[in-house]
């Protein structure tokens, strides 16, 4: 056992990593902070010294002491989700690809004010609440991934729900049943919708998408086929408790989320139905937790690590000021497994 009056180890500084490579400690800052005019082999003997004394270079420390702000914001609802884990791992390989560092924390962080403050720029996955917009409170360049912002990235959610749609249809199911991200109750949902229709949400277009190819097919949309969740497995498992217990339930579920797919997944088979068999389901995301269900889940993917990649250059063209295109909506394609079948 270590005795508590052990002292932590001294953080190495500037100074030793010069004494070290036996230079400066403002040639050690020039090649840290990439600036020319430094030999090849005295960048080499610094940068060696720095493996050799195993340094890291304090983001905060460096922007403070007058370096070039190189720290982007992450801001997710929920830091365990796999929808945003997989959009940070995105941005995080093209942080390191371009020398930016990466602060991820959660919406309701008493310290992300100040973070926002210091950052070149801010990346939001999905709003922390309906109706959020960060540019009230926000002061730097916020580029968004499914959520509000002057630099939003978008999905083809509406094209991706048709795709699921039309799977469903082609089986031959009829009685498709829908669990929205709304946060809204059945009723009212395309009430919703209507007054959200200038903004190109995810579930609100995901909707659309499933309303209107209903009625493509000549089917109508039941009230009581139609139930909301909020991405979560949890809404997702009380979504399915409601549909699969009604007198006439579904045959089929399209649900605009993975996690409240398996959710659903999970209900039915508590409830004594086999998946397909007797419920077909279709999820939206494709996250890694898609493929390793059983039964893997047929889904809509859309390609979250290229939208983070795609965030943060675009945050890194606006903090460095230079030319920049938005990317158009990017496309999903419908990934099919083994949880959909024909209605028996």
């Amino acid at each position: 056992m270590l005795s508590k009056n052990v002292p932590a180890p001294a953080a190495l500084t500037l100074n030793d990593v010069a004494q070290r490579a036996g230079v400066s400690p403002m040639t050690v800052s020039n090649v840290i902070n990439g600036k020319q005019g430094v030999r090849a082999a005295t960048r080499q003997r610094v940068l060696d010294a720095i493996a050799e004394t195993g340094y890291r270079v304090n983001p905060m420390a460096r922007m403070l002491a007058g370096g070039r702000n190189r720290i982007i914001s992450v801001l997710t609802p929920q830091m365990n989700q796999p929808y945003a884990s997989e959009v940070v791992q995105g941005a995080a390989g093209a942080a390191q690809r371009l020398d930016y560092d990466l602060i991820v924390m959660m919406s309701g962080s008493s310290d992300f004010s100040v973070m926002t403050q210091l950052s070149a720029g801010v990346l939001l996955i999905q709003p922390p609440s309906e109706g959020y917009d960060p540019r009230s409170d926000l002061p730097s360049h916020v580029v968004s991934v499914d959520g509000p912002s002057d630099y939003p990235l978008i999905v083809d959610n509406y094209g991706g729900a048709c795709l699921a749609m039309q799977h469903l249809l082609v089986l031959g199911h009829t009685r498709i049943g829908f669990i929205s991200g709304l946060q809204a109750e059945p009723g009212v949902i395309a009430a919703a919708h209507a007054a959200q229709s200038g903004q190109r949400n995810d579930a609100h277009e995901r909707f659309r998408g499933y309303r209107e190819s209903m009625a493509s097919a000549g089917q109508r949309v039941l009230p009581e086929y139609v139930q909301h969740g909020d991405f979560t497995k949890a809404s997702g498992e009380r979504a399915a408790q409601v549909l699969l217990r009604l007198p006439t339930p579904p045959t089929a579920l399209f649900v605009s989320g993975d996690a409240m797919a398996l959710g659903a997944i999970h209900v039915a088979q508590d409830l004594g139905l086999q998946v397909p068999k007797d419920l077909s389901v279709v999820g939206f995301d494709d996250l890694p937790l898609a493929a390793a269900a059983r039964p893997a889940l047929t889904t809509v993917r859309q390609p979250l690590q290229q939208m983070g990649e795609a965030a943060l250059e675009l945050l890194v063209a606006l903090a460095e000021h230079r030319p920049m295109v938005l990317p158009t909506p990017f496309p999903t394609t419908l990934i099919q497994r083994e949880s959909t079948a024909s209605p028996s």
